[in-house]
């Protein structure tokens, strides 16, 4: 009876000692072991002994670039801190944290370094501070912002409809052919089809110097489901240049026949051709009329359409004006006595290869003067009723003018070939308000014509006594452009050959068309937020 009370409270104890040894094991651990958040540092500084491959946390499903840019800042700051604390001296960072941001700017270059230093510090210590962590992945989301100010946004793409994309080649259409006559156009253009409103806004980029080219750039919108849809085209004006050959009025007396043409022909009225089994003309650019058809005067056995016009035929097309008054000189503000040299009497000018140039009036007893191209663009200019006579060979940049006549009366080439050399810089354009003229045979000689040149011939482009039998080529390498055209044949088979730099440039303040051309255009619609801005 007296040993059963010991007993249970010797159990008793037994069990309160048993507990209390628990609750002491349970708080040293809890002290001794780290807690899940610190967990995660520790895994993060082991895995530092690994070289970090951000292609292999690529593979793994990491997408996210700030989480790139922190474990390579931990990186860096980790190797740092092993190299500082190995050693006794203090040696330079071989890679800091700005360098292992590849997308990083150079603006927050001081500021990454002064990040690494701290958090190097703060490790060597043997302090662990989650709050120098945020800051690294603070300044990498920072770095990455600013460099992706400076990129262009990237917007999604959709495509055009059939029906907007007629509609949208109507209007193209229109303001190519009359955007000259829109300049009381501020801001723009609004319409409506099909429900749906369109808005038009015409960036207008003017030439920069004597030989460049006017260009517009239209931007078109409208919305569509809550979203702001663009799209993209840019239109330049046309110089005279930029047709291989241009007629005003196509005489009726004279027919294409055995004649090669490439780039763009236009004429305002309807053209003559003539052809056989064994000759035709060949068109290689695009034709363009404003006559309603084409008119065959002779034919003998069957050609096809498109083996004549290569690049294609467009006729009933606007008529394209010559211009009331070509004056090269309306704005003097890139003249000077250097580049614009005056003559008052009939002269003839012969250029020499290596860019000097030679005259001498027409008339007994006039002597011989030379001088020099200038190094920018230069221009000859006659009076009033004043011949210019030319031959010879271009080194520069040069525009002949002559209110009355300009007469070829031998080769005009290049010194260098365009042909040869795309990015040759001579160029010569031969401009009159009357007539351009090739000297007769006795003059030029026998045997093919070269003329590299844009021509302008307002009222008439002539090759003086075509009937001479010859048999030779007159091969015009630029362009011509004539209010009409004499024959050629039999003294000469004519090949006008388009030259590509005409494109993009144009010879020094040739005349320009009132016509536009469309240089590019996107062809489908820029998607982006309806409350976005350009």
């Amino acid at each position: 009876m007296i040993r059963k009370p010991i007993t249970i409270a010797m159990l008793i104890s037994a069990a309160t000692h048993v507990g209390l040894f628990l609750i002491a094991d349970w708080l040293i651990r809890d002290r001794v072991e780290p807690s899940k958040s610190n967990h995660l540092l520790v895994i993060n500084v082991q895995a530092l002994d690994k070289e970090f491959n951000e292609s292999t946390e690529l593979e793994l499903g990491e997408r996210n670039p700030l989480k790139v840019a922190e474990r390579q800042d931990k990186v860096s700051t980790a190797k740092e801190s092993a190299v500082a604390s190995n050693s006794n001296a203090s040696l330079p960072r071989s890679k800091s944290a700005a360098d292992s941001l590849n997308r990083q700017p150079a603006s927050g270059l001081e500021h990454a370094s002064a990040r690494t230093a701290k958090t190097s510090a703060s490790r060597n210590a043997g302090v662990s501070k989650p709050d120098v962590v945020e800051s690294n992945v603070q300044n990498a989301r920072i770095a990455l912002a600013g460099a992706s100010r400076n990129e262009p946004p990237v917007f999604a793409t959709a495509e055009i409809s059939r029906r907007q994309e007629k509609m949208l080649t109507r209007k193209f259409r229109d303001w190519t052919e009359n955007f000259y006559r829109m300049s009381d156009v501020p801001d723009g253009l609004t319409w409506k089809y099909k429900g749906q409103e369109y808005t038009a806004e015409f960036m207008h980029e003017t030439a920069m110097d004597d030989m460049g080219i006017e260009r517009v750039t239209v931007v078109v919108s409208t919305e569509e489901n809550g979203q702001k849809l663009s799209t993209e085209m840019r239109m330049k004006r046309l110089s005279f240049s930029n047709y291989a050959q241009f007629v005003n009025r196509w005489d009726d007396d004279v027919q294409i026949h055995d004649d090669e043409l490439g780039g763009r022909f236009h004429s305002n009225t309807q053209i003559n051709l003539t052809y056989d089994r064994k000759i035709r003309p060949q068109f290689h650019g695009q034709v363009t009329t404003s006559a309603r058809k084409i008119n065959i005067s002779e034919r003998r056995g069957y050609v096809s359409r498109d083996e004549i016009f290569l690049g294609g035929l467009e006729t009933g097309v606007k008529s394209i004006r010559l211009p009331k008054n070509y004056l090269p000189f309306a704005d003097e503000g890139s003249t000077t006595e250097q580049n614009v040299h005056h003559f008052d009497r009939d002269t003839r000018i012969t250029f020499y290869y290596d860019g000097s140039y030679e005259w001498q009036a027409i008339k007994p007893g006039s002597t011989r003067q030379q001088a020099v191209l200038s190094g920018d663009t230069h221009f000859l200019v006659a009076g009033e009723n004043v011949k210019l006579h030319v031959s010879g060979t271009v080194n520069g940049k040069v525009l002949v003018y002559s209110p009355e006549r300009i007469i070829i009366e031998g080769d005009l080439v290049y010194a260098e070939n365009p042909q040869e050399l795309p990015d040759a810089d001579d160029f010569l354009g031969l401009a009159s308000e009357k007539y351009v003229d090739v000297a007769p045979p006795d003059i030029t000689g026998p045997g093919d014509l070269l003329i590299y040149a844009a021509i302008y011939a307002k009222r008439r482009f002539a090759v003086k006594r075509y009937r001479a039998r010859g048999g030779s080529l007159l091969h015009i390498y630029g362009s011509l452009t004539a209010g009409t055209l004499s024959a050629t044949e039999p003294r000469y088979a004519t090949k006008i050959e388009f030259d590509q730099r005409l494109e993009a440039l144009r010879p020094p303040r040739f005349p320009m068309t009132d016509r536009y051309a469309i240089e590019s255009w996107d062809s489908a619609w820029r998607v982006e937020p309806a409350a976005a801005s350009y």
